[in-house]
């Protein structure tokens, strides 16, 4: 081979390492944009990056187990639109101050094949076609799109992007964008968690407890001879990593590394002998569980292909 060969060789692999490289950090700086984006208000997220649906059997078979198929039946039919091949993008989050947690849900939606004025028209159909009405309202936060009771409306953001929620979520969550209201970065431990969950997967969350909520997980995960599996817990995220046919994570965050060792063998334990609620095909779910701690964080890692079977 001669030289000039080899060095040619050498700088396309060089270069498609590089391409490589840009394109996984463009993706993880999409991801991460959210921070910036929703209000610090937010207190569980959930992102959809809908083009990786596709490859990623995973992804598809936990969002059909709890996403009704007549809910997307109706987008369809109503709007002619196919969800997934319509959006690049899907953010949820849930709202509520600190004194008042869990008030409202906000969705941000960026469309791929479908641009924001076709998502805001979707959102009057939907409204419609459930007898209601929608009206244009104009306040702080520009004009926007609501129904009479103000508790669906929707705001076009830009070009692809829409917003939509309550009024008071919709008008958050665009004071956030104008730089008027504090975002979610400001939130430590979940701004310090996301980047990890959302970096090169399909489906991230992650949810940031009050008290209130998190007593109750804790009574969940709690066996009768024992303190509960979620002591010290103070994130829970999951995520679904891009082209994975069958494996998702739970990671849990406890406050310390020595916490995170017992939790996982509480853990362990909760998995061998569930409540007796727990009915399958999630005893299948658990079953295929793999639980490893390392330092301060707690994966739980399931195969769900068997929730496939869910008619």
């Amino acid at each position: 081979m001669s030289r000039s060969i080899k060095v040619a060789a050498v700088v396309s692999v060089s270069m498609a390492g590089l391409l490589f490289g840009a394109m996984q950090h463009a993706k993880t700086l999409r991801a991460n944009r959210l921070l910036h984006q929703l209000p610090s208000t937010a207190r569980a997220i959930l992102r959809i990056d809908a083009p990786s649906l596709a490859e990623t059997a995973a992804a598809r078979t936990l969002l059909g187990a709890f996403v009704a198929e007549q809910q997307l039946s109706e987008i369809e039919a109503v709007c002619a639109l196919d969800p997934v091949e319509a959006l690049s993008e899907v953010i949820v989050w849930v709202r509520g101050p600190d004194d008042q947690p869990f008030q409202s849900i906000g969705v941000m939606l960026e469309g791929r094949n479908a641009s924001a004025a076709t998502l805001a028209t979707c959102h009057r159909a939907l409204v419609e076609g459930r007898g209601g009405s929608v009206v244009r309202l104009d306040g702080p936060a520009g004009p926007m799109l609501a129904d009479l009771d103000q508790r669906s409306a929707i705001s076009i953001v830009d070009d692809r992007t829409v917003v939509a929620g309550s009024v008071i979520t919709v008008t958050e969550a665009i004071a956030v964008r104008r730089g008027t209201a504090p975002a979610l970065f400001e939130r430590d431990l979940i701004a310090a968690r996301w980047p990890v969950l959302s970096r090169g997967s399909s489906i991230s969350a992650i949810l940031e407890p009050p008290d209130h909520w998190m007593s109750a997980l804790e009574r969940v995960m709690q066996r009768s001879d024992g303190p509960s599996a979620l002591e010290g817990a103070q994130t829970i995220g999951l995520f679904v990593e891009s082209e994975s046919a069958r494996a998702v994570t739970i990671s849990i965050d406890i406050s310390s590394a020595e916490l995170a060792a017992q939790d996982a063998e509480r853990i362990r334990a909760w998995i061998a002998d569930p409540p007796g609620n727990v009915e399958p095909p999630w005893t299948n779910v658990l079953q295929s569980a793999r639980v490893s701690a390392q330092e301060r964080t707690i994966e739980v890692t399931v195969d769900v292909s068997s929730l496939s079977a869910i008619p």
